[in-house]
């Protein structure tokens, strides 16, 4: 139980583990109307390489500002997935068997230390973002090195699937 937790929570930090895919064709429906200036969301796309125990990762972040962090993480196959919103945060993981969704005071007692969402979104957008999540992993008792490879702001989150 306390393996999942933690494996939950390191999950969260690495949300530096990313996105949804679908293997729907772009192509098949038209593009979604296009909103008044005003109302136009950004998001934050970072990339990352990571090592967590031996075990090298890729992987992507995909950061609504103010609302949500989608992550996730393969090593040639999806190793897992995971969620943030203001209120809770969610991990898959097929390979490993988690499914597991909690909420930040359990990841707090958990870390020892304050883990919010606030923290966390502040923590990918930051210049120090590297160091911040290694000494997290750190403190959840995980040998970890995470690299981030690029740092993007899109207008509209895109997937690069074709048929």
């Amino acid at each position: 139980m306390r393996s999942r937790t933690i494996l939950c929570a390191v999950g969260a930090a690495l949300l530096a583990l990313s996105g949804c895919r679908t293997l729907r064709d772009p192509g098949t429906s038209p593009p979604p109307p296009e909103a008044p200036a005003a109302a136009k969301r950004s998001y934050t796309v970072i990339s990352f390489t990571g090592t967590v125990e031996g075990i090298s990762v890729n992987g992507q972040v995909r950061l609504a500002q103010d609302s949500v962090i989608w992550g996730n993480a393969s090593k040639i196959i999806e190793v897992g997935r995971a969620m943030a919103t203001p209120d809770s945060v969610w991990v898959r993981s097929a390979v490993l068997g988690i499914n597991e969704s909690t909420d930040y005071q359990r990841l707090q007692r958990h870390a020892g230390r304050a883990v919010t969402f606030d923290w966390l979104q502040e923590t990918l957008l930051s210049d120090n973002a590297e160091e911040r999540l290694n000494t997290l992993a750190r403190s959840l008792g995980y040998n970890a090195t995470i690299r981030i490879t690029r740092r993007e702001q899109v207008d509209r989150l895109t997937f690069p699937f074709t048929k």
